[in-house]
């Protein structure tokens, strides 16, 4: 029977040493990288973002309203605001027949309004939405609806009332 030798014995514990630092390694990059993913995912599922003659991003945050039902959804109580310095309380709200994509608007049945506290509005005019009865998605063009609204506002993103 042969023994090995401690110059063997010392390669193996340093193959070992390495291979336990290494595993040690991806699990910590691998736990420091999921909550970061993770609040990145939902930040990003609760904001829209605005450009045109309205720019910026209305973000929902825990005290924010999202109220939703299989007709739509009101959002309102943004933790942000647009680039207006006439209005600073926003509110949205989407109505639908019933959850699916929407590519034709009309007021009232199939429609996403953006609107301020003194009711000046912009409605979608063309683009898409899918709305299911707690979360949807946009990517649509805004036209000036009523009160002092002007000019073209676009706005993509999406929300989630069970986020």
């Amino acid at each position: 029977m042969t023994f090995p030798s401690n110059k063997d014995a010392r390669a193996g514990y340093r193959r070992t040493v390495k291979a336990v630092v290494g595993a040690v390694l991806l699990l910590a990059l691998a736990l420091a990288y999921a909550p970061a993913a993770s609040a990145s995912a939902s930040g990003s599922t609760n904001a829209l973002v605005f450009t045109g003659a309205l720019t910026g991003t209305l973000k929902i945050g825990p005290n924010s309203g999202c109220d939703s039902s299989a007709n739509g959804v009101t959002l309102s109580s943004f933790t942000t605001s647009l680039s207006s310095k006439k209005y600073k309380t926003w509110s949205i709200t989407v109505y639908v027949n019933k959850p699916g994509t929407y590519t034709k608007f009309k007021l009232l049945k199939s429609s996403f309004v953006l609107e301020t506290s003194n009711l000046t509005a912009w409605v979608a005019t063309s683009g898409k939405m899918t709305v299911t009865s707690h979360s949807g998605t946009v990517n649509l063009t805004l036209g000036a609806h009523e009160g002092a609204a002007t000019g073209t506002v676009y706005v993509k993103g999406s929300w989630n009332c069970k986020a």
